[in-house]
């Protein structure tokens, strides 16, 4: 695995949708995307399991540190992307991009 996106979520189902169909138009296909939500009571994780998610990972308090923190131990690639649920990559080279820029 290439790319680990670490995305964390509560309450999100305005905005996941668009990240994901964002994230998984990337030119750069060698991804794994893992969901750390933070109790949403919307619709953020059913939405979110319309793409081909690794992994959801759900813990009991809203700490956007710990969430990423957590995501990161699960990762698997070898490079690790942390995003919001509400940024939305707005290219399909961003993966690559930041590839390129390290």
């Amino acid at each position: 695995m290439r790319f680990s996106i670490i995305i964390r979520t509560k309450n999100e189902e305005a905005w996941i949708g668009r990240c994901l169909k964002s994230v998984f138009n990337q030119s750069e296909k060698d991804i794994e995307v893992i969901i750390v939500d933070s109790g949403s009571k919307d619709e953020t994780i059913s939405i979110a399991q319309e793409f081909p998610i690794a992994k959801v990972i759900q813990i009991g308090r809203f700490l956007p540190g710990e969430a990423l923190n957590i995501g990161i131990k699960e990762a698997t690639g070898k490079y690790v992307v942390a995003l919001s649920a509400h940024c939305v990559p707005v290219t399909q080279t961003w993966l690559q991009e930041l590839h390129d820029a390290v």
